[in-house]
């Protein structure tokens, strides 16, 4: 029995059963090994095919024996586990193999091998022995025992899948055995005739793709697959590998060449996945094709993983040449062996271009006078293996030249050596520009905190001085060094030597209270100057705080005043003569307000009087003429004293005279005193007063002077009016206030914004204080009086007086 090849496979088995572990993977390579030399015998040697397959097929069922030998053996249980838990630690290290049934064994180890060649899981439904020692059917699954980088879905087979087996092999039964040694190594294995209709196909090939050899074989048209037509498997590959993939088969099928080919293939799940096909012919000894045979790999991980690294090429190659910088690499002679696509962008030169003709490396793209320093600089990184730091001007496309910052990092071997550098260069011309903008306002500031007409001092958040302008240096004869010299605090020196003693205290504590409090300081004192001499100083001092609010630095200004402080002293000697001046020049005015409201009164009583003495001396004497002349003399006499006691009182703001008064009382008793003066010069008076007009408070006597006032310019000025002279005097309601007009035809005002100035007249004898004695009264009583053009001409003066309040009754 050992003498035949069947019964050498029982000596296998046994030398399994004793060996384990490393013995047994080395005598699985040796078989896999000659597995592979008698079937590649058997694709080359027409002649030994039958013996290189007889004997390809015999070390298959070895392989597959030893690995059920090798998977049914328990594992040894380690000395070091008590007895009690011998048994358990057994169970969970014996081989998953171990629990599944025999026969379906070699359907699991190829599930097992199918896993670890594709990295996609292999669930399958096997019987697996349970723990009465029964048999049950139950998933198993084969997982690939690596990570995979790419998302898979496990492929999934469960008996209830059909699949058939050709009932006839005819020729190609060499093609069917050759098939079912492919599948005792890889599954999935298949064979057809010449023509091209499958005549086997593994269980696993069936039941991974849900079709059996009938449906693989069917006809989906008239013509036969060789003329053309198709044949039922085109159903499950993809549409878009299927034309190529089945033109490829054919031109295999007539010629005889073998087939390899890629292409998606659909799986029972509804998946598209990527096999890798292997069919090659089984021929006569004179060379005829007899059958063909195959296998597919499942390389979707593979296809998966290349693909998402072709992405992640992609993305990397996207994002070096889309990065806001200039990438390049050069080898460890210093040589550029890469440049990526925005150097030659932006710099209009490729990686020909950066090295010279023998060979050496180019800087022509780098400014002629930084050329040797950056030379220098990538030499001795070079040698030493330091990271290059180096700033230069690089040349553009444009011609241009603008400042880069180049830095570049070695990449180090296992040993330490230097395999290639990484460098990036960053255009920083903009930041050059800043830098330089910033020193040059720098100095911009440095030249104006020392040319400014101020002094100023810098203090630490202590109050401590770090900082004194040279003006304040030499203002006061000595700087901060001959402080630190003299031991003394600075702050606590600079106020001894150089503030009064009259005013050092109370600076001491302004500006202790304002270190303690962060409030601003202000303050004018006397300061020593160099030559010894005190001058006035105002300081002020105000806080820098940082984002949070702490104090950093104290900033302090001190100007020199003392011409101001002298300037105000002179000032104030001035106001008090202006003071004096300004009363003298008011008692003026109250006696030409008091001579010009009087005399138009004391005119009046002179009239009267002189008229009195002609009813008098008249024969006979008309004593009832005279008695009313005499009694209106009086009257004008109480006026003229009235007038006098309302202008004191109007300048000593005195409001005892007013009362509760009827405006329109007080305009009908004007427009009477002013009968006479109208009917001799002509004038018509026109009177328009609107109904219930509330009353005001005011004083009688001071408002109809107002009136009469106003009448008396509005008549005069149309003293020189041959005809039409007509004066309007109107009275309304305007909010809380009742508005009075008196409107003239005379020739109009030409100076409207001096007519109110005191002394400021348009006649020739006026003494210019009538309006402006008006503008007071009206004014005092809460009023306003200003002046507008009447139409067609003339002057219209307007003034205001407030309502006085209701009182509840």
């Amino acid at each position: 029995m050992t003498m035949s090849p069947l019964g050498l496979l029982a000596p296998i088995a046994a030398l399994f059963s004793l060996v384990r572990g490393r013995a047994a993977r080395l005598l699985f390579a040796i078989l896999a090994a000659a597995v592979g030399c008698a079937l590649l015998v058997a694709l080359v040697d027409n002649d030994l095919r039958t013996q290189a397959l007889s004997l390809t097929a015999f070390l298959a069922a070895a392989i597959s024996i030893a690995a059920i030998v090798s998977a049914s053996l328990p594992s040894p249980i380690p000395d070091a586990l008590s007895p009690g838990t011998r048994d358990d630690a057994a169970s969970r290290a014996a081989s998953p193999l171990a629990r599944v049934h025999p026969e379906d064994r070699e359907a699991a180890e190829q599930a097992i091998s199918r896993a670890f060649r594709s990295g996609i899981p292999q669930i399958i439904t096997c019987r697996q022995r349970q723990t009465d020692g029964s048999y049950r059917n139950a998933e198993f699954r084969a997982d690939a025992g690596y990570s995979v980088s790419v998302p898979v879905k496990p492929m999934v087979q469960t008996p209830d899948e059909p699949w058939t087996t050709a009932e006839e092999l005819g020729e190609t039964a060499d093609a069917v055995r050759a098939a079912k040694v492919v599948e005792a190594l890889h599954g999935a294995a298949f064979a057809f005739d010449p023509s091209g209709t499958f005549t086997y196909a593994s269980p696993v090939a069936q039941t991974s793709i849900a079709m059996t050899l009938e449906t693989l074989n069917r006809r989906l048209g008239e013509k036969s697959f060789m003329d053309g037509g198709d044949l039922g498997w085109k159903l499950g590959v993809h549409p878009d590998d299927y034309e190529a993939a089945a033109a490829r088969l054919r031109t295999c099928l007539r010629t005889g060449e073998h087939f390899n080919f890629e292409y998606r293939v659909l799986r029972a799940t509804g998946d598209y996945v990527w096999h890798q096909f292997a069919i090659r012919p089984t021929r006569t000894q004179d060379g005829r094709i007899t059958g063909w045979y195959g296998l597919g790999f499942d390389i979707d991980v593979y296809k998966k993983t290349e693909a998402a690294l072709r992405e992640r090429e992609k993305r990397l190659q996207q994002i070096i040449d889309t990065v806001p910088a200039l990438i390049w690499c050069i080898n460890p002679a210093g040589i550029p062996s890469y440049l990526n696509r925005r150097v030659t962008e932006v710099t209009g030169i490729t990686l020909q271009d950066m090295i010279g003709p023998d060979g050496s490396r180019s800087l022509a793209v780098i400014h002629p006078d930084d050329r040797e320093a950056m030379d220098a600089a990538l030499t001795d990184s070079i040698s030493t293996g330091k990271p290059l730091i180096a700033r230069y001007r690089q040349r553009r496309a444009d011609g241009q030249f603008r400042w880069v910052d180049s830095r570049a990092e070695p990449l180090r071997d296992e040993t330490g050596a230097i395999v290639e550098w990484y460098g990036v260069s960053v255009d920083i011309e903009d930041l050059i520009a800043t830098q330089e903008a910033l020193r040059e306002r720098e100095r911009f500031l440095w030249q104006l905190v020392e040319t400014l007409p101020a002094m100023i001092d810098c203090a630490a958040p202590d109050g401590e001085p770090v900082y004194r302008s040279q003006q304040l240096r030499e203002f006061l004869g000595f700087g901060l060094d001959e402080l630190d010299e003299a031991g003394k605090p600075r702050l606590a020196g600079t106020l001894d030597a150089g503030v009064h003693p009259d005013d050092v205290t109370s600076v001491r504590e302004i500006y202790a209270h304002s270190l303690a409090t962060g409030e601003p300081y202000a303050r004018r004192h006397r300061l020593r100057r160099f030559d010894g001499a005190y001058r006035w100083v105002e300081t002020r001092a105000a806080p820098m705080r940082n984002g949070d609010g702490d104090i950093v630095q104290w900033n302090v200004i001190c100007l020199d005043i003392d011409g101001e402080v002298r300037a105000q002293d002179e000032l104030r000697l001035a106001r008090d003569r202006l003071a004096r001046a300004s009363q003298a020049a008011s008692l003026a005015e109250l006696s030409a307000s008091i001579a010009h409201e009087v005399n138009q009164p004391l005119m009046a009583v002179v009239a009267y009087a002189n008229a009195c003495q002609r009813w008098l001396t008249v024969d006979p004497p008309n004593l009832e003429r005279a008695r009313g002349t005499v009694e209106r003399a009086i009257d004008s006499a109480t006026t003229a004293a009235d007038v006098v006691s309302r202008i004191r009182s109007l300048f000593k703001h005195a409001t005892d005279t007013r009362t509760a008064t009827s405006l329109e009382t007080v305009i009908m008793a004007a427009r009477d005193l002013m009968a006479e003066e109208a009917a001799r010069l002509s004038v018509r008076v026109d009177l328009r007063i609107e109904a219930d007009l509330p009353i005001v408070t005011a004083d009688r006597i001071q408002i109809q002077q107002v009136l009469i006032n106003l009448m008396r310019n509005g008549m005069e000025a149309m003293e020189t009016m041959p005809r039409g002279r007509a004066m309007d005097m109107r009275a309304l309601r305007q909010g809380v206030a009742i508005r009075v007009e008196i409107g003239d035809r005379g020739p109009g005002i030409e100076n409207p914004e001096k007519l109110f100035e005191p002394f400021f007249t348009t006649k020739q004898a006026g003494m210019g204080m009538g309006l402006a004695i008006c503008r007071s009264i009206v004014e005092s009583h809460g009023g306003r009086l200003w002046v507008e053009q009447n139409e067609p001409c003339g002057a219209r003066f307007v003034f205001t007086l407030p309502a006085a309040p209701l009182v509840a009754p």
